[in-house]
């Protein structure tokens, strides 16, 4: 009776402290936690999801990531905080706004009084709501928009739209086809200025690239910008989210690399 005394005394405090540390943000237990916003600029309450690297420490700056794929929150922040782990990156904050309807917060229309679906009401939300709330919590340094597919379009709208308010832009295999009238505009990149900006433009070898993303990649080789640096990257790998999470650490690796320069 007194060894099974001790050994349910060991399983006891066992237990509360895995209780502990799953409260914790870190390597090893849980990767985030949620919070809401209240939205005037979308007319909602919107959720967020946070992940804060191991040991944060709430007087050191951080780069913040913003993903615009809420189903992406989980793999990327591990992988994030894997890198970080081998020296690969420094320590991030990743963060992620949950969209209920990605055609509505992620359309290429930037005419805010427009009760349509309207992809600038939510940029105007990160501007002067998002950002703001990060920035009063969390000391933040460099900033990432990534996304893919829908949301990778987005990225590069938001790019193209206002190029200040992130330091680098990732898309992944984005549907450009649908910002083609932006692209094939002769003052694609009117609005950059001098402050250096990243963009990380993705695609697989094994889909044939549509017009705009030829056109759009003709640009980019032809521009000459100012502090405008850009990489593109081609897979040939058939599973989608080799895709996602390659793509993903090249272009961390490749933006924090640009960023030392």
């Amino acid at each position: 009776m007194k060894k099974l005394g001790i050994i349910l005394t060991v399983m006891f405090f066992g237990s509360f402290i895995s209780n502990g540390q799953n409260n914790r943000d870190s390597l090893f237990t849980t990767l985030g936690y949620s919070t809401k916003i209240a939205s005037k600029y979308l007319n909602q309450s919107k959720t967020i999801y946070v992940h804060l690297p191991f040991k944060f420490d709430k007087d050191k700056e951080y780069p913040l990531i913003v993903l615009a794929d809420f189903m992406a929150f989980k793999p990327l922040s591990s992988t994030t905080e894997i890198m970080a782990y081998n020296q690969t990156i420094p320590w991030c904050i990743v963060v992620c706004p949950v969209t209920i309807n990605a055609p509505d917060d992620y359309s290429p229309i930037f005419d805010v009084t427009s009760e349509k679906t309207n992809g600038g009401k939510t940029i105007e939300f990160y501007e002067n709501e998002l950002l703001p709330f990060l920035q009063s919590k969390y000391k933040i340094s460099k900033k990432i928009f990534w996304g893919q597919s829908y949301s990778g379009m987005f990225s590069t709208f938001v790019m193209l739209s206002k190029p200040d308010l992130f330091d680098g832009y990732f898309s992944d295999m984005p549907k450009l086809a649908l910002i083609e009238n932006i692209i094939n505009s002769d003052t694609i990149f009117k609005k950059f200025g001098d402050k250096k900006v990243f963009y990380h433009l993705t695609e697989s070898s094994l889909n044939e690239k549509d017009k705009p993303t030829i056109t759009f990649l003709d640009k980019l080789k032809n521009e000459q910008i100012n502090n405008f640096k850009w990489h593109y990257l081609e897979q040939s790998d058939s599973i989608f989210i080799a895709h996602i999470l390659t793509n993903y650490i090249y272009g961390l690796d490749s933006f924090f690399k640009e960023m030392k320069e």
